[in-house]
């Protein structure tokens, strides 16, 4: 029996139960929350009932500085591969500076930072940074929309953005360190040039 077919037949017995007042805790261990792969495959099943190219989506959990949040959003692949990219561009530039990176990390790991404290941590990794170089890195990522100026000289993520900032990092970190699909883990190999 697959694993989602299981979770499902649980979820009904214990709707079932619940409305029949029996309170069965103690014959088993609660369900463990579906996997993501249990997600993607019905994901996939519905995609293929509709006919549809399929979906897009992320989810996740966070307890951090500024509270828990739990987010599970979704795409259709149609509506993604039709939109118009180029307001992406933006966020992906923003993100693809390691002073800004490591910005967007201090204030995921502390909530909320003055421009003293960012300037430290910009100034952890031996490199000098001016006060005009750090206001440069901060209003791209407030152009951005993934930080937001609380007042003079404090700073704190983009409530809007927290997750979405979470879930790039986390397929960035993929994109960077999963070997190539079909390919052995190993150094980068040279690509024949077409002619």
């Amino acid at each position: 029996m697959s694993e989602d077919r299981l979770a499902e037949l649980e979820r009904r017995i214990a709707r079932l139960e619940s409305r029949a007042g029996i309170a069965n805790t103690a014959r088993r261990p609660p369900a463990a929350p579906p996997s993501l792969a249990a997600a993607a495959t019905g994901m996939l099943r519905q995609a293929k009932e509709a006919d549809e190219a399929g979906t897009v989506g992320y989810a996740g959990a966070s307890r951090m500085a500024g509270g828990e949040s739990l987010w599970d959003r979704q795409v259709s692949l149609a509506t993604l591969l039709s939109a118009d990219w180029a307001p992406v561009a933006g966020v992906l530039e923003s993100l693809g500076s390691r002073p800004r990176l490591a910005l967007l990390a201090e204030l995921l790991r502390q909530g909320r930072c003055t421009s003293t404290d960012l300037q430290e941590c910009l100034s952890r990794d031996g490199e000098q940074t001016t006060t005009g170089q750090l206001y440069h890195h901060l209003r791209a990522l407030q152009g951005a929309r993934l930080i937001m100026q609380r007042r003079r000289g404090e700073y704190a993520l983009a409530p809007q953005a927290m997750i979405q900032v979470l879930t790039i990092l986390a397929a960035a970190f993929d994109l960077a360190n999963d070997p190539p699909f079909g390919l052995p883990a190993g150094p980068p190999m040279d690509l024949p040039t077409v002619e």
